[in-house]
């Protein structure tokens, strides 16, 4: 009797446990949710907008797509979604399993899976258009509550708001990943100037183009003393510009502005710089010697200089969270020489001719080879640019009376020199004029420019200071 009593009480055992994990499973437990080929900017904020610590964000990458099945909701980026069948079979397997899968803006009809009714379509799609923290955290509560069908952890879920795509920003002052929004300049200067954030007098930049989080941005050049206009979208920038008349404009976007821009850019006299976002970990990116190629090259580095823009600079790149999901931040070594570099930029203009330093690089082979260039006369051409220079009041002195004077003065201080060429470089020492350098000045630099482990490069292909070809 005694045994079978044991038994029955087992038995109860299991069945109770196995009862509170169904119920667990079935209505506490965490909703983990999947993204599929979002961009790193909006996936990066929608997890800020994540405060709810039963909803689990996580990026699933196209060679995972057979993991489907252990999530509670799926979310794919159609555009520029490059799959092959046998992986649009795994995404269609796991919506016919009964896991929500919804795909936003397919380019590829075959890619538009989902499954979904249209109730909550609408719903999410008005979400993730609106945009913004409120509408991100009510969309993942939404899913929680009537999609995944959990009754825990589930504040009060309110509709899509719509909200506006033109407007200026700013990251709020006690938390950072509160957004500030504004609709107006003269709203934003408010703000600014109730935040001692705005300075009398001082340049404007504007920023725009977000391909990646800003905010560091905007902070160091805050820091640097610029008033600062972030400006979320295109449509509505040309009124902005004109009523707050930047000095220098970012577009963190690739591709070209357009002719009315630059049209505009050009008559007001606006500095343009274009930064560049690498979609890849930064640890990832700085590893690899190739850097960027291809459509990305051009997009990124061609057509933004056909608009004038300079200064395609490495800025932000992506860092992993502790969920692993990917956010894009300005790196910060290389913030620190951006922002330094626009600095420079603007200073030039109010910086007199005769202060300005300027370097004109030329293509010369060893010896007495000539200077070359594709269908150009160098050096009368190099010798008519600094007659000019010098018209415009730079400080061009020891500039010979003629063009063959130079080809000279160049040939005989400007040489280059094979390593076997002993006696010319010891005579070009001697009589050259080269301008002399010490360790410490040329090590200096070194670490201003160079990691440590790329210097070592330097060493050892070429040896210590001065090396090998000194």
């Amino acid at each position: 009797m005694k045994k079978k009593s044991k038994i029955i009480l087992g038995v109860c055992t299991v069945a109770a446990a196995l009862i509170g994990m169904s119920v667990w499973n079935i209505w506490f437990s965490p909703t983990k949710i999947a993204f599929i080929n979002f961009q790193t900017i909006q996936q990066g904020s929608i997890s800020k907008a994540n405060d709810n610590l039963s909803i689990k964000l996580s990026e699933v990458s196209l060679d995972n797509l057979d993991r489907l099945t252990g999530y509670d909701m799926v979310f794919i980026n159609g555009m520029g979604l490059r799959i092959v069948e046998e992986q649009r079979q795994q995404i269609q397997q796991a919506a016919d399993k009964g896991i929500p899968v919804y795909t936003s803006m397919a380019t590829n009809p075959a890619n538009n899976i989902c499954n979904l009714d249209s109730v909550q379509q609408n719903l999410i799609r008005g979400y993730l258009t609106n945009g913004g923290k409120t509408n991100y955290r009510n969309m993942l509560n939404y899913i929680r509550k009537a999609i995944d069908g959990k009754i825990s952890s589930i504040p009060e879920v309110e509709d899509p708001a719509e909200r506006p795509s033109d407007m200026l920003y700013h990251a709020g002052l006690t938390n950072p990943d509160d957004e500030l929004e504004f609709l107006t300049v003269a709203n934003y200067e408010k703000f600014m100037k109730d935040n001692r954030l705005y300075k009398e007098g001082a340049r404007k930049i504007m920023i725009t183009g977000q391909m990646a989080d800003a905010t560091g941005l905007i902070e160091a050049l805050e820091k640097e003393g610029y008033n600062v206009y972030p400006v979320q979208s295109m449509t509505k920038f040309m009124s902005f510009i004109d009523e707050v008349q930047p000095d220098a404009i970012i577009n963190m976007a690739h591709g070209r502005m357009g002719d009315k821009m630059v049209d505009y850019l050009k008559a007001k006299n606006i500095l343009l710089f274009a930064p560049l976002t690498i979609n890849s970990l930064v640890d990832e990116w700085e590893k690899d010697p190739m850097g960027m190629a291809g459509g990305f090259m051009s997009q990124s580095i061609v057509t933004p200089e056909i608009d004038g823009a300079i200064r395609p600079f490495a800025l932000f790149a992506q860092y992993e969270d502790e969920e692993g999901l990917r956010h894009s931040y300005a790196v910060p070594e290389r913030l620190k020489t951006f922002v330094s570099t626009i600095n420079n930029y603007l200073n030039l203009n109010t910086k007199p001719n005769s202060e300005k330093k300027v370097a004109i690089y030329y293509y010369k082979g060893p010896g007495q080879n000539a200077l070359t260039a594709a269908g150009m006369e160098v050096v009368p051409s190099l010798y008519n640019l600094l007659v000019r220079m010098k018209q415009e009041g730079y400080n061009i002195s020891g500039l010979p009376a003629n063009a063959e004077k130079l080809g000279k003065m160049i040939q005989a201080q400007g040489a280059v020199f094979n390593s076997y060429a002993e006696g010319a470089f010891n005579d070009f020492m001697q009589k050259g004029h080269p301008e002399l350098i010490t360790k410490d000045q040329y090590e200096s630099w070194v670490k201003e420019s160079l990691r440590p482990e790329k210097y070592q490069e330097v060493v050892d292909a070429f040896g210590e200071f001065p090396g090998n070809y000194m």
